[in-house]
């Protein structure tokens, strides 16, 4: 792969109504810069659900969103090769996590693992459990049991470990001191799955795909998603 790969060749395209998704794309995914001052991406998943194209996330801690998604040059979509049942199961599933846990989804840097759905519902009560935008949509791959991406795999990179530092601080004041201090005791411990790898992976997934996406594949595409996109800020 070219260490430089422009937005059109990786299918960034922005969200925008030249280039807006057709219907046949039931589930996506969309990247954006939150915050510029800090290079901060988001990433998020866009699904149709009654003929209406919507944006499905983590936002931050204890805020989700379920919303109509409208057109901005500021937000880039992809579309997976996903199979039209795959991409069913997908929104489907991500509409009713959102639907059935709306504002009740903590957020969390260093996440410990265990188990954090049941029946579309909630249910991580340890303290520091809890999911980025990132994260949050690696598990519902993972429920679901389709191919994206094999976290085991994962590295720290420079800057992971300050980015956790960063926003745990930024969202201390939103969480209770349990919550924060098992997440400050876990930062160096658990690695960071970048908004710029998800983007990169469902550039890469494909249908016919059986095991997930190991770092070494994902890694130099997602630099070079970070390195396009805070470019154009």
């Amino acid at each position: 792969m070219d260490s430089k790969i422009s937005l059109n060749l990786i299918h960034l395209t922005p969200l925008v109504s030249e280039s807006w998704p057709d219907e046949s794309l039931r589930f996506g995914l969309m990247i954006q810069v939150s915050d510029p001052s800090t290079n901060q991406l988001h990433v998020a998943a866009l699904y149709r659900f009654e003929n209406r194209l919507m944006i499905g996330d983590l936002q931050s801690h204890l805020r989700t969103r379920r919303t109509e998604v409208r057109a901005s040059s500021s937000l880039f979509w992809i579309a997976p090769d996903l199979n039209q049942e795959d991409q069913r199961i997908l929104a489907a599933t991500i509409d009713a996590w959102l639907d059935e846990n709306e504002n009740k989804i903590p957020y969390s840097v260093a996440h410990p693992g265990g188990v954090v759905f049941r029946e579309n519902v909630w249910i991580g009560i340890e303290p520091g459990q809890g999911l980025t935008c990132a994260t949050f949509i690696v598990e519902l791959f993972n429920e679901l049991g389709i191919p994206f991406i094999d976290v085991e795999t994962w590295l720290n990179r420079p800057g992971d470990t300050e980015w956790a530092k960063r926003i745990l601080t930024a969202l201390s004041h939103s969480m209770t001191p349990e919550h924060v201090d098992a997440q400050r005791n876990k930062i160096g411990q658990t690695v960071r799955v970048r908004p710029a790898d998800i983007a990169a992976a469902g550039h890469l997934i494909y249908q016919e795909m059986e095991a997930p996406l190991h770092f070494s594949e994902v890694n130099q595409l997602s630099a070079c998603i970070e390195t396009d996109l805070l470019g154009h800020n």
